[in-house]
């Protein structure tokens, strides 16, 4: 069983205060890993980057494994992208389900149904097609259940 992320309260060096996630101590691991999870982590920020300019990259799903790497490799990096200006809002937002934007919603519904009707036009197997024809719409059923921010 996963522990859920949880957050505490800190504050900076001007007196703001913030939430940090807390990074749990089981979750460490070893040297090879840890470089290994570091690596996925910056490559997934680097698609999530891309995500935002790109209609057919996913922006939160990417952040999202960018953060559960940083979780377990690095607490520094793991701050950077909570705190950061741009990246940050995407994953407390959703993490904290506040929502998403309305723009959001509309190019990550456009986006998945797009390649995912590529993947079922090119897929081999009638099987296959259905699977991914049930994913897309369990996926927009998620999207459209969240709540829309302003």
């Amino acid at each position: 069983m996963m522990n859920k992320p949880s957050t505490k309260p800190s504050t900076t060096e001007s007196g703001d205060m913030v939430s940090e996630p807390i990074m749990a101590e089981n979750f460490l691991v070893s040297q090879p890993w840890r470089a290994l999870l570091l690596c996925a982590g910056c490559l997934a920020v680097a698609l999530g980057v891309l995500g935002i300019f790109l209609p057919l990259l996913p922006t939160v799903p990417f952040l999202l494994l960018a953060a559960a790497c940083f979780s377990r490799s690095s607490r520094k990096l793991q701050l950077w992208l909570f705190n950061h200006r741009y990246l940050g809002p995407y994953l407390t937002n959703y993490l904290l389900r506040k929502g998403i934007s309305k723009k959001q919603l509309l190019s990550s519904l456009s986006s998945m149904w797009l390649a995912m009707l590529l993947a079922i036009y090119f897929a081999p197997i009638w099987y296959i097609k259905i699977l991914l024809l049930v994913t897309a719409c369990l996926v927009s059923r998620h999207l459209l259940s969240l709540q829309r921010l302003p």
